[in-house]
């Protein structure tokens, strides 16, 4: 199969322009773009390693994506390894021109996939994402958007329609 041999190539030629940066926090705003068959949602992956520009434009070009994106250049292509368990790697392409990720970052997919172009099987995710919140994996806030949340039972004794609170 040809996705079998790009993989085998990327792995040969790709391994050139591993970064050091770690992927973006910003708020889960970044999202990747991976085949259909590589997109795994909820599962963990690890960056294995990013492809060098002409392997990309060569993986671009073999599946028939030189149009897909705006700006190609401006897209990374890195090969993705799934923990999946077992003794065997479950590679993947993932794309993405705004998550900065580098060999060795992990991350999970996100489960809010979507086809971003179904011809070409290409599903568009957000890194994190699960649909109900996130996996807590970053920390950070706790309980703040609680107090915020119209269903939370903090104070309620100066509205009209009781004193006690209780939300919604």
């Amino acid at each position: 199969m040809k996705k079998s041999a790009l993989t085998a190539g990327a792995v040969a030629l790709g391994t050139a322009g591993a970064g050091t940066a770690t992927a973006q926090d910003d708020g889960g705003s970044g999202s990747v773009v991976v085949f259909g068959d590589d997109y795994e949602p909820g599962v963990d992956f690890t960056v294995a390693s990013a492809l060098n520009d002409g392997t990309k434009d060569e993986l671009f070009q073999e599946i028939g994506a030189e149009d897909e994106f705006d700006t190609p250049d401006d897209w990374d292509v890195y090969l993705i390894n799934y923990d999946v368990g077992g003794s065997a790697p479950s590679l993947g392409f993932l794309m993405t021109e705004d998550v900065d990720l580098s060999a060795g970052d992990s991350e999970t997919m996100g489960a809010d996939g979507q086809f971003r172009n179904a011809e070409l099987d290409m599903v568009e995710a957000t890194p994190g994402e699960t649909g109900g919140g996130g996996d807590g994996g970053d920390g950070g806030d706790g309980g703040e958007p609680a107090a915020d949340e119209e269903d939370g039972g903090m104070g309620g004794g100066n509205e009209t329609d009781g004193g006690n609170g209780g939300g919604n």
